[in-house]
């Protein structure tokens, strides 16, 4: 008997990734437990960072697919950033802006960046806010053994040990915040706190509704 293949979903408008007609968390939203207490400026606030960090990425996709065309003023810094970030550590992308979904681990995100860098299989992960307190980090190092584990796992990459976040800055100047680095500071296993954030988020909002046992 053929195995059975499942569908997969994401609703634009929604920001909802969808597998095989059932809405499963992101990546995204798991780990945004670790910074809810961050943002206390209202919705507001929060849109508005959305909205930028949104336009910061559709313009660093274009950069790197050699599309890039006007670039608004207020957003000129941080595509400066991006644009040195490549030229200094001089990365070859497998995937850009790439989604992935895994049934079995009830999670999909889209991730920013995979590829190599320094002879290693890298998860990139692109950041715009401005200050990466220790709720970011402990966020960004889930964010990056989530990302890792399903290109891993539904085999769209090989093995991949090495996840780095780059901090884009209004000014053009960018700060790259490694993956071990924020695991040996705080000592935390990042795909651990990313199970116990999904945790969380399941309690909270419910887990998708599968038979485990297909």
């Amino acid at each position: 008997m053929p195995a059975m293949r499942h569908t997969t979903k994401f609703d634009e408008n929604t920001h909802t990734y969808y597998i095989d007609g059932v809405a499963v968390p992101s990546v995204t939203q798991i780990c945004g437990i670790l910074t809810a207490g961050k943002y206390s400026g209202g919705r507001g606030v929060i849109d508005a960072a959305r909205a930028r960090g949104t336009a910061v990425h559709e313009l660093c996709e274009a950069y790197d697919y050699g599309t890039l065309e006007e670039v608004p003023a207020e957003l000129a810094g941080y595509v400066k950033a991006y644009s040195d970030f490549c030229r200094d550590y001089r990365p070859e992308w497998l995937y850009i802006e790439h989604q992935m979904y895994s049934r079995r681990l009830k999670y999909a995100g889209t991730c920013d960046r995979v590829g190599m860098i320094d002879g290693k299989w890298t998860v990139v992960d692109l950041k715009t806010t401005a200050n990466m307190d220790r709720a970011s980090k402990l966020s960004l190092l889930a964010q990056l053994a989530a990302y890792q584990e399903l290109a891993y796992t539904i085999g769209e990459a090989p093995d991949m040990t090495n996840g780095l976040g780059v901090q884009l800055k209004r000014d053009g100047s960018y700060t790259v915040h490694t993956q071990y680095d924020i695991m040996r500071r705080y000592d935390v296993d990042g795909f651990t706190l990313f199970r116990h954030c999904q945790r969380i988020h399941y309690a909270l909002e419910g887990m998708p509704k599968w038979n485990s046992s297909k």
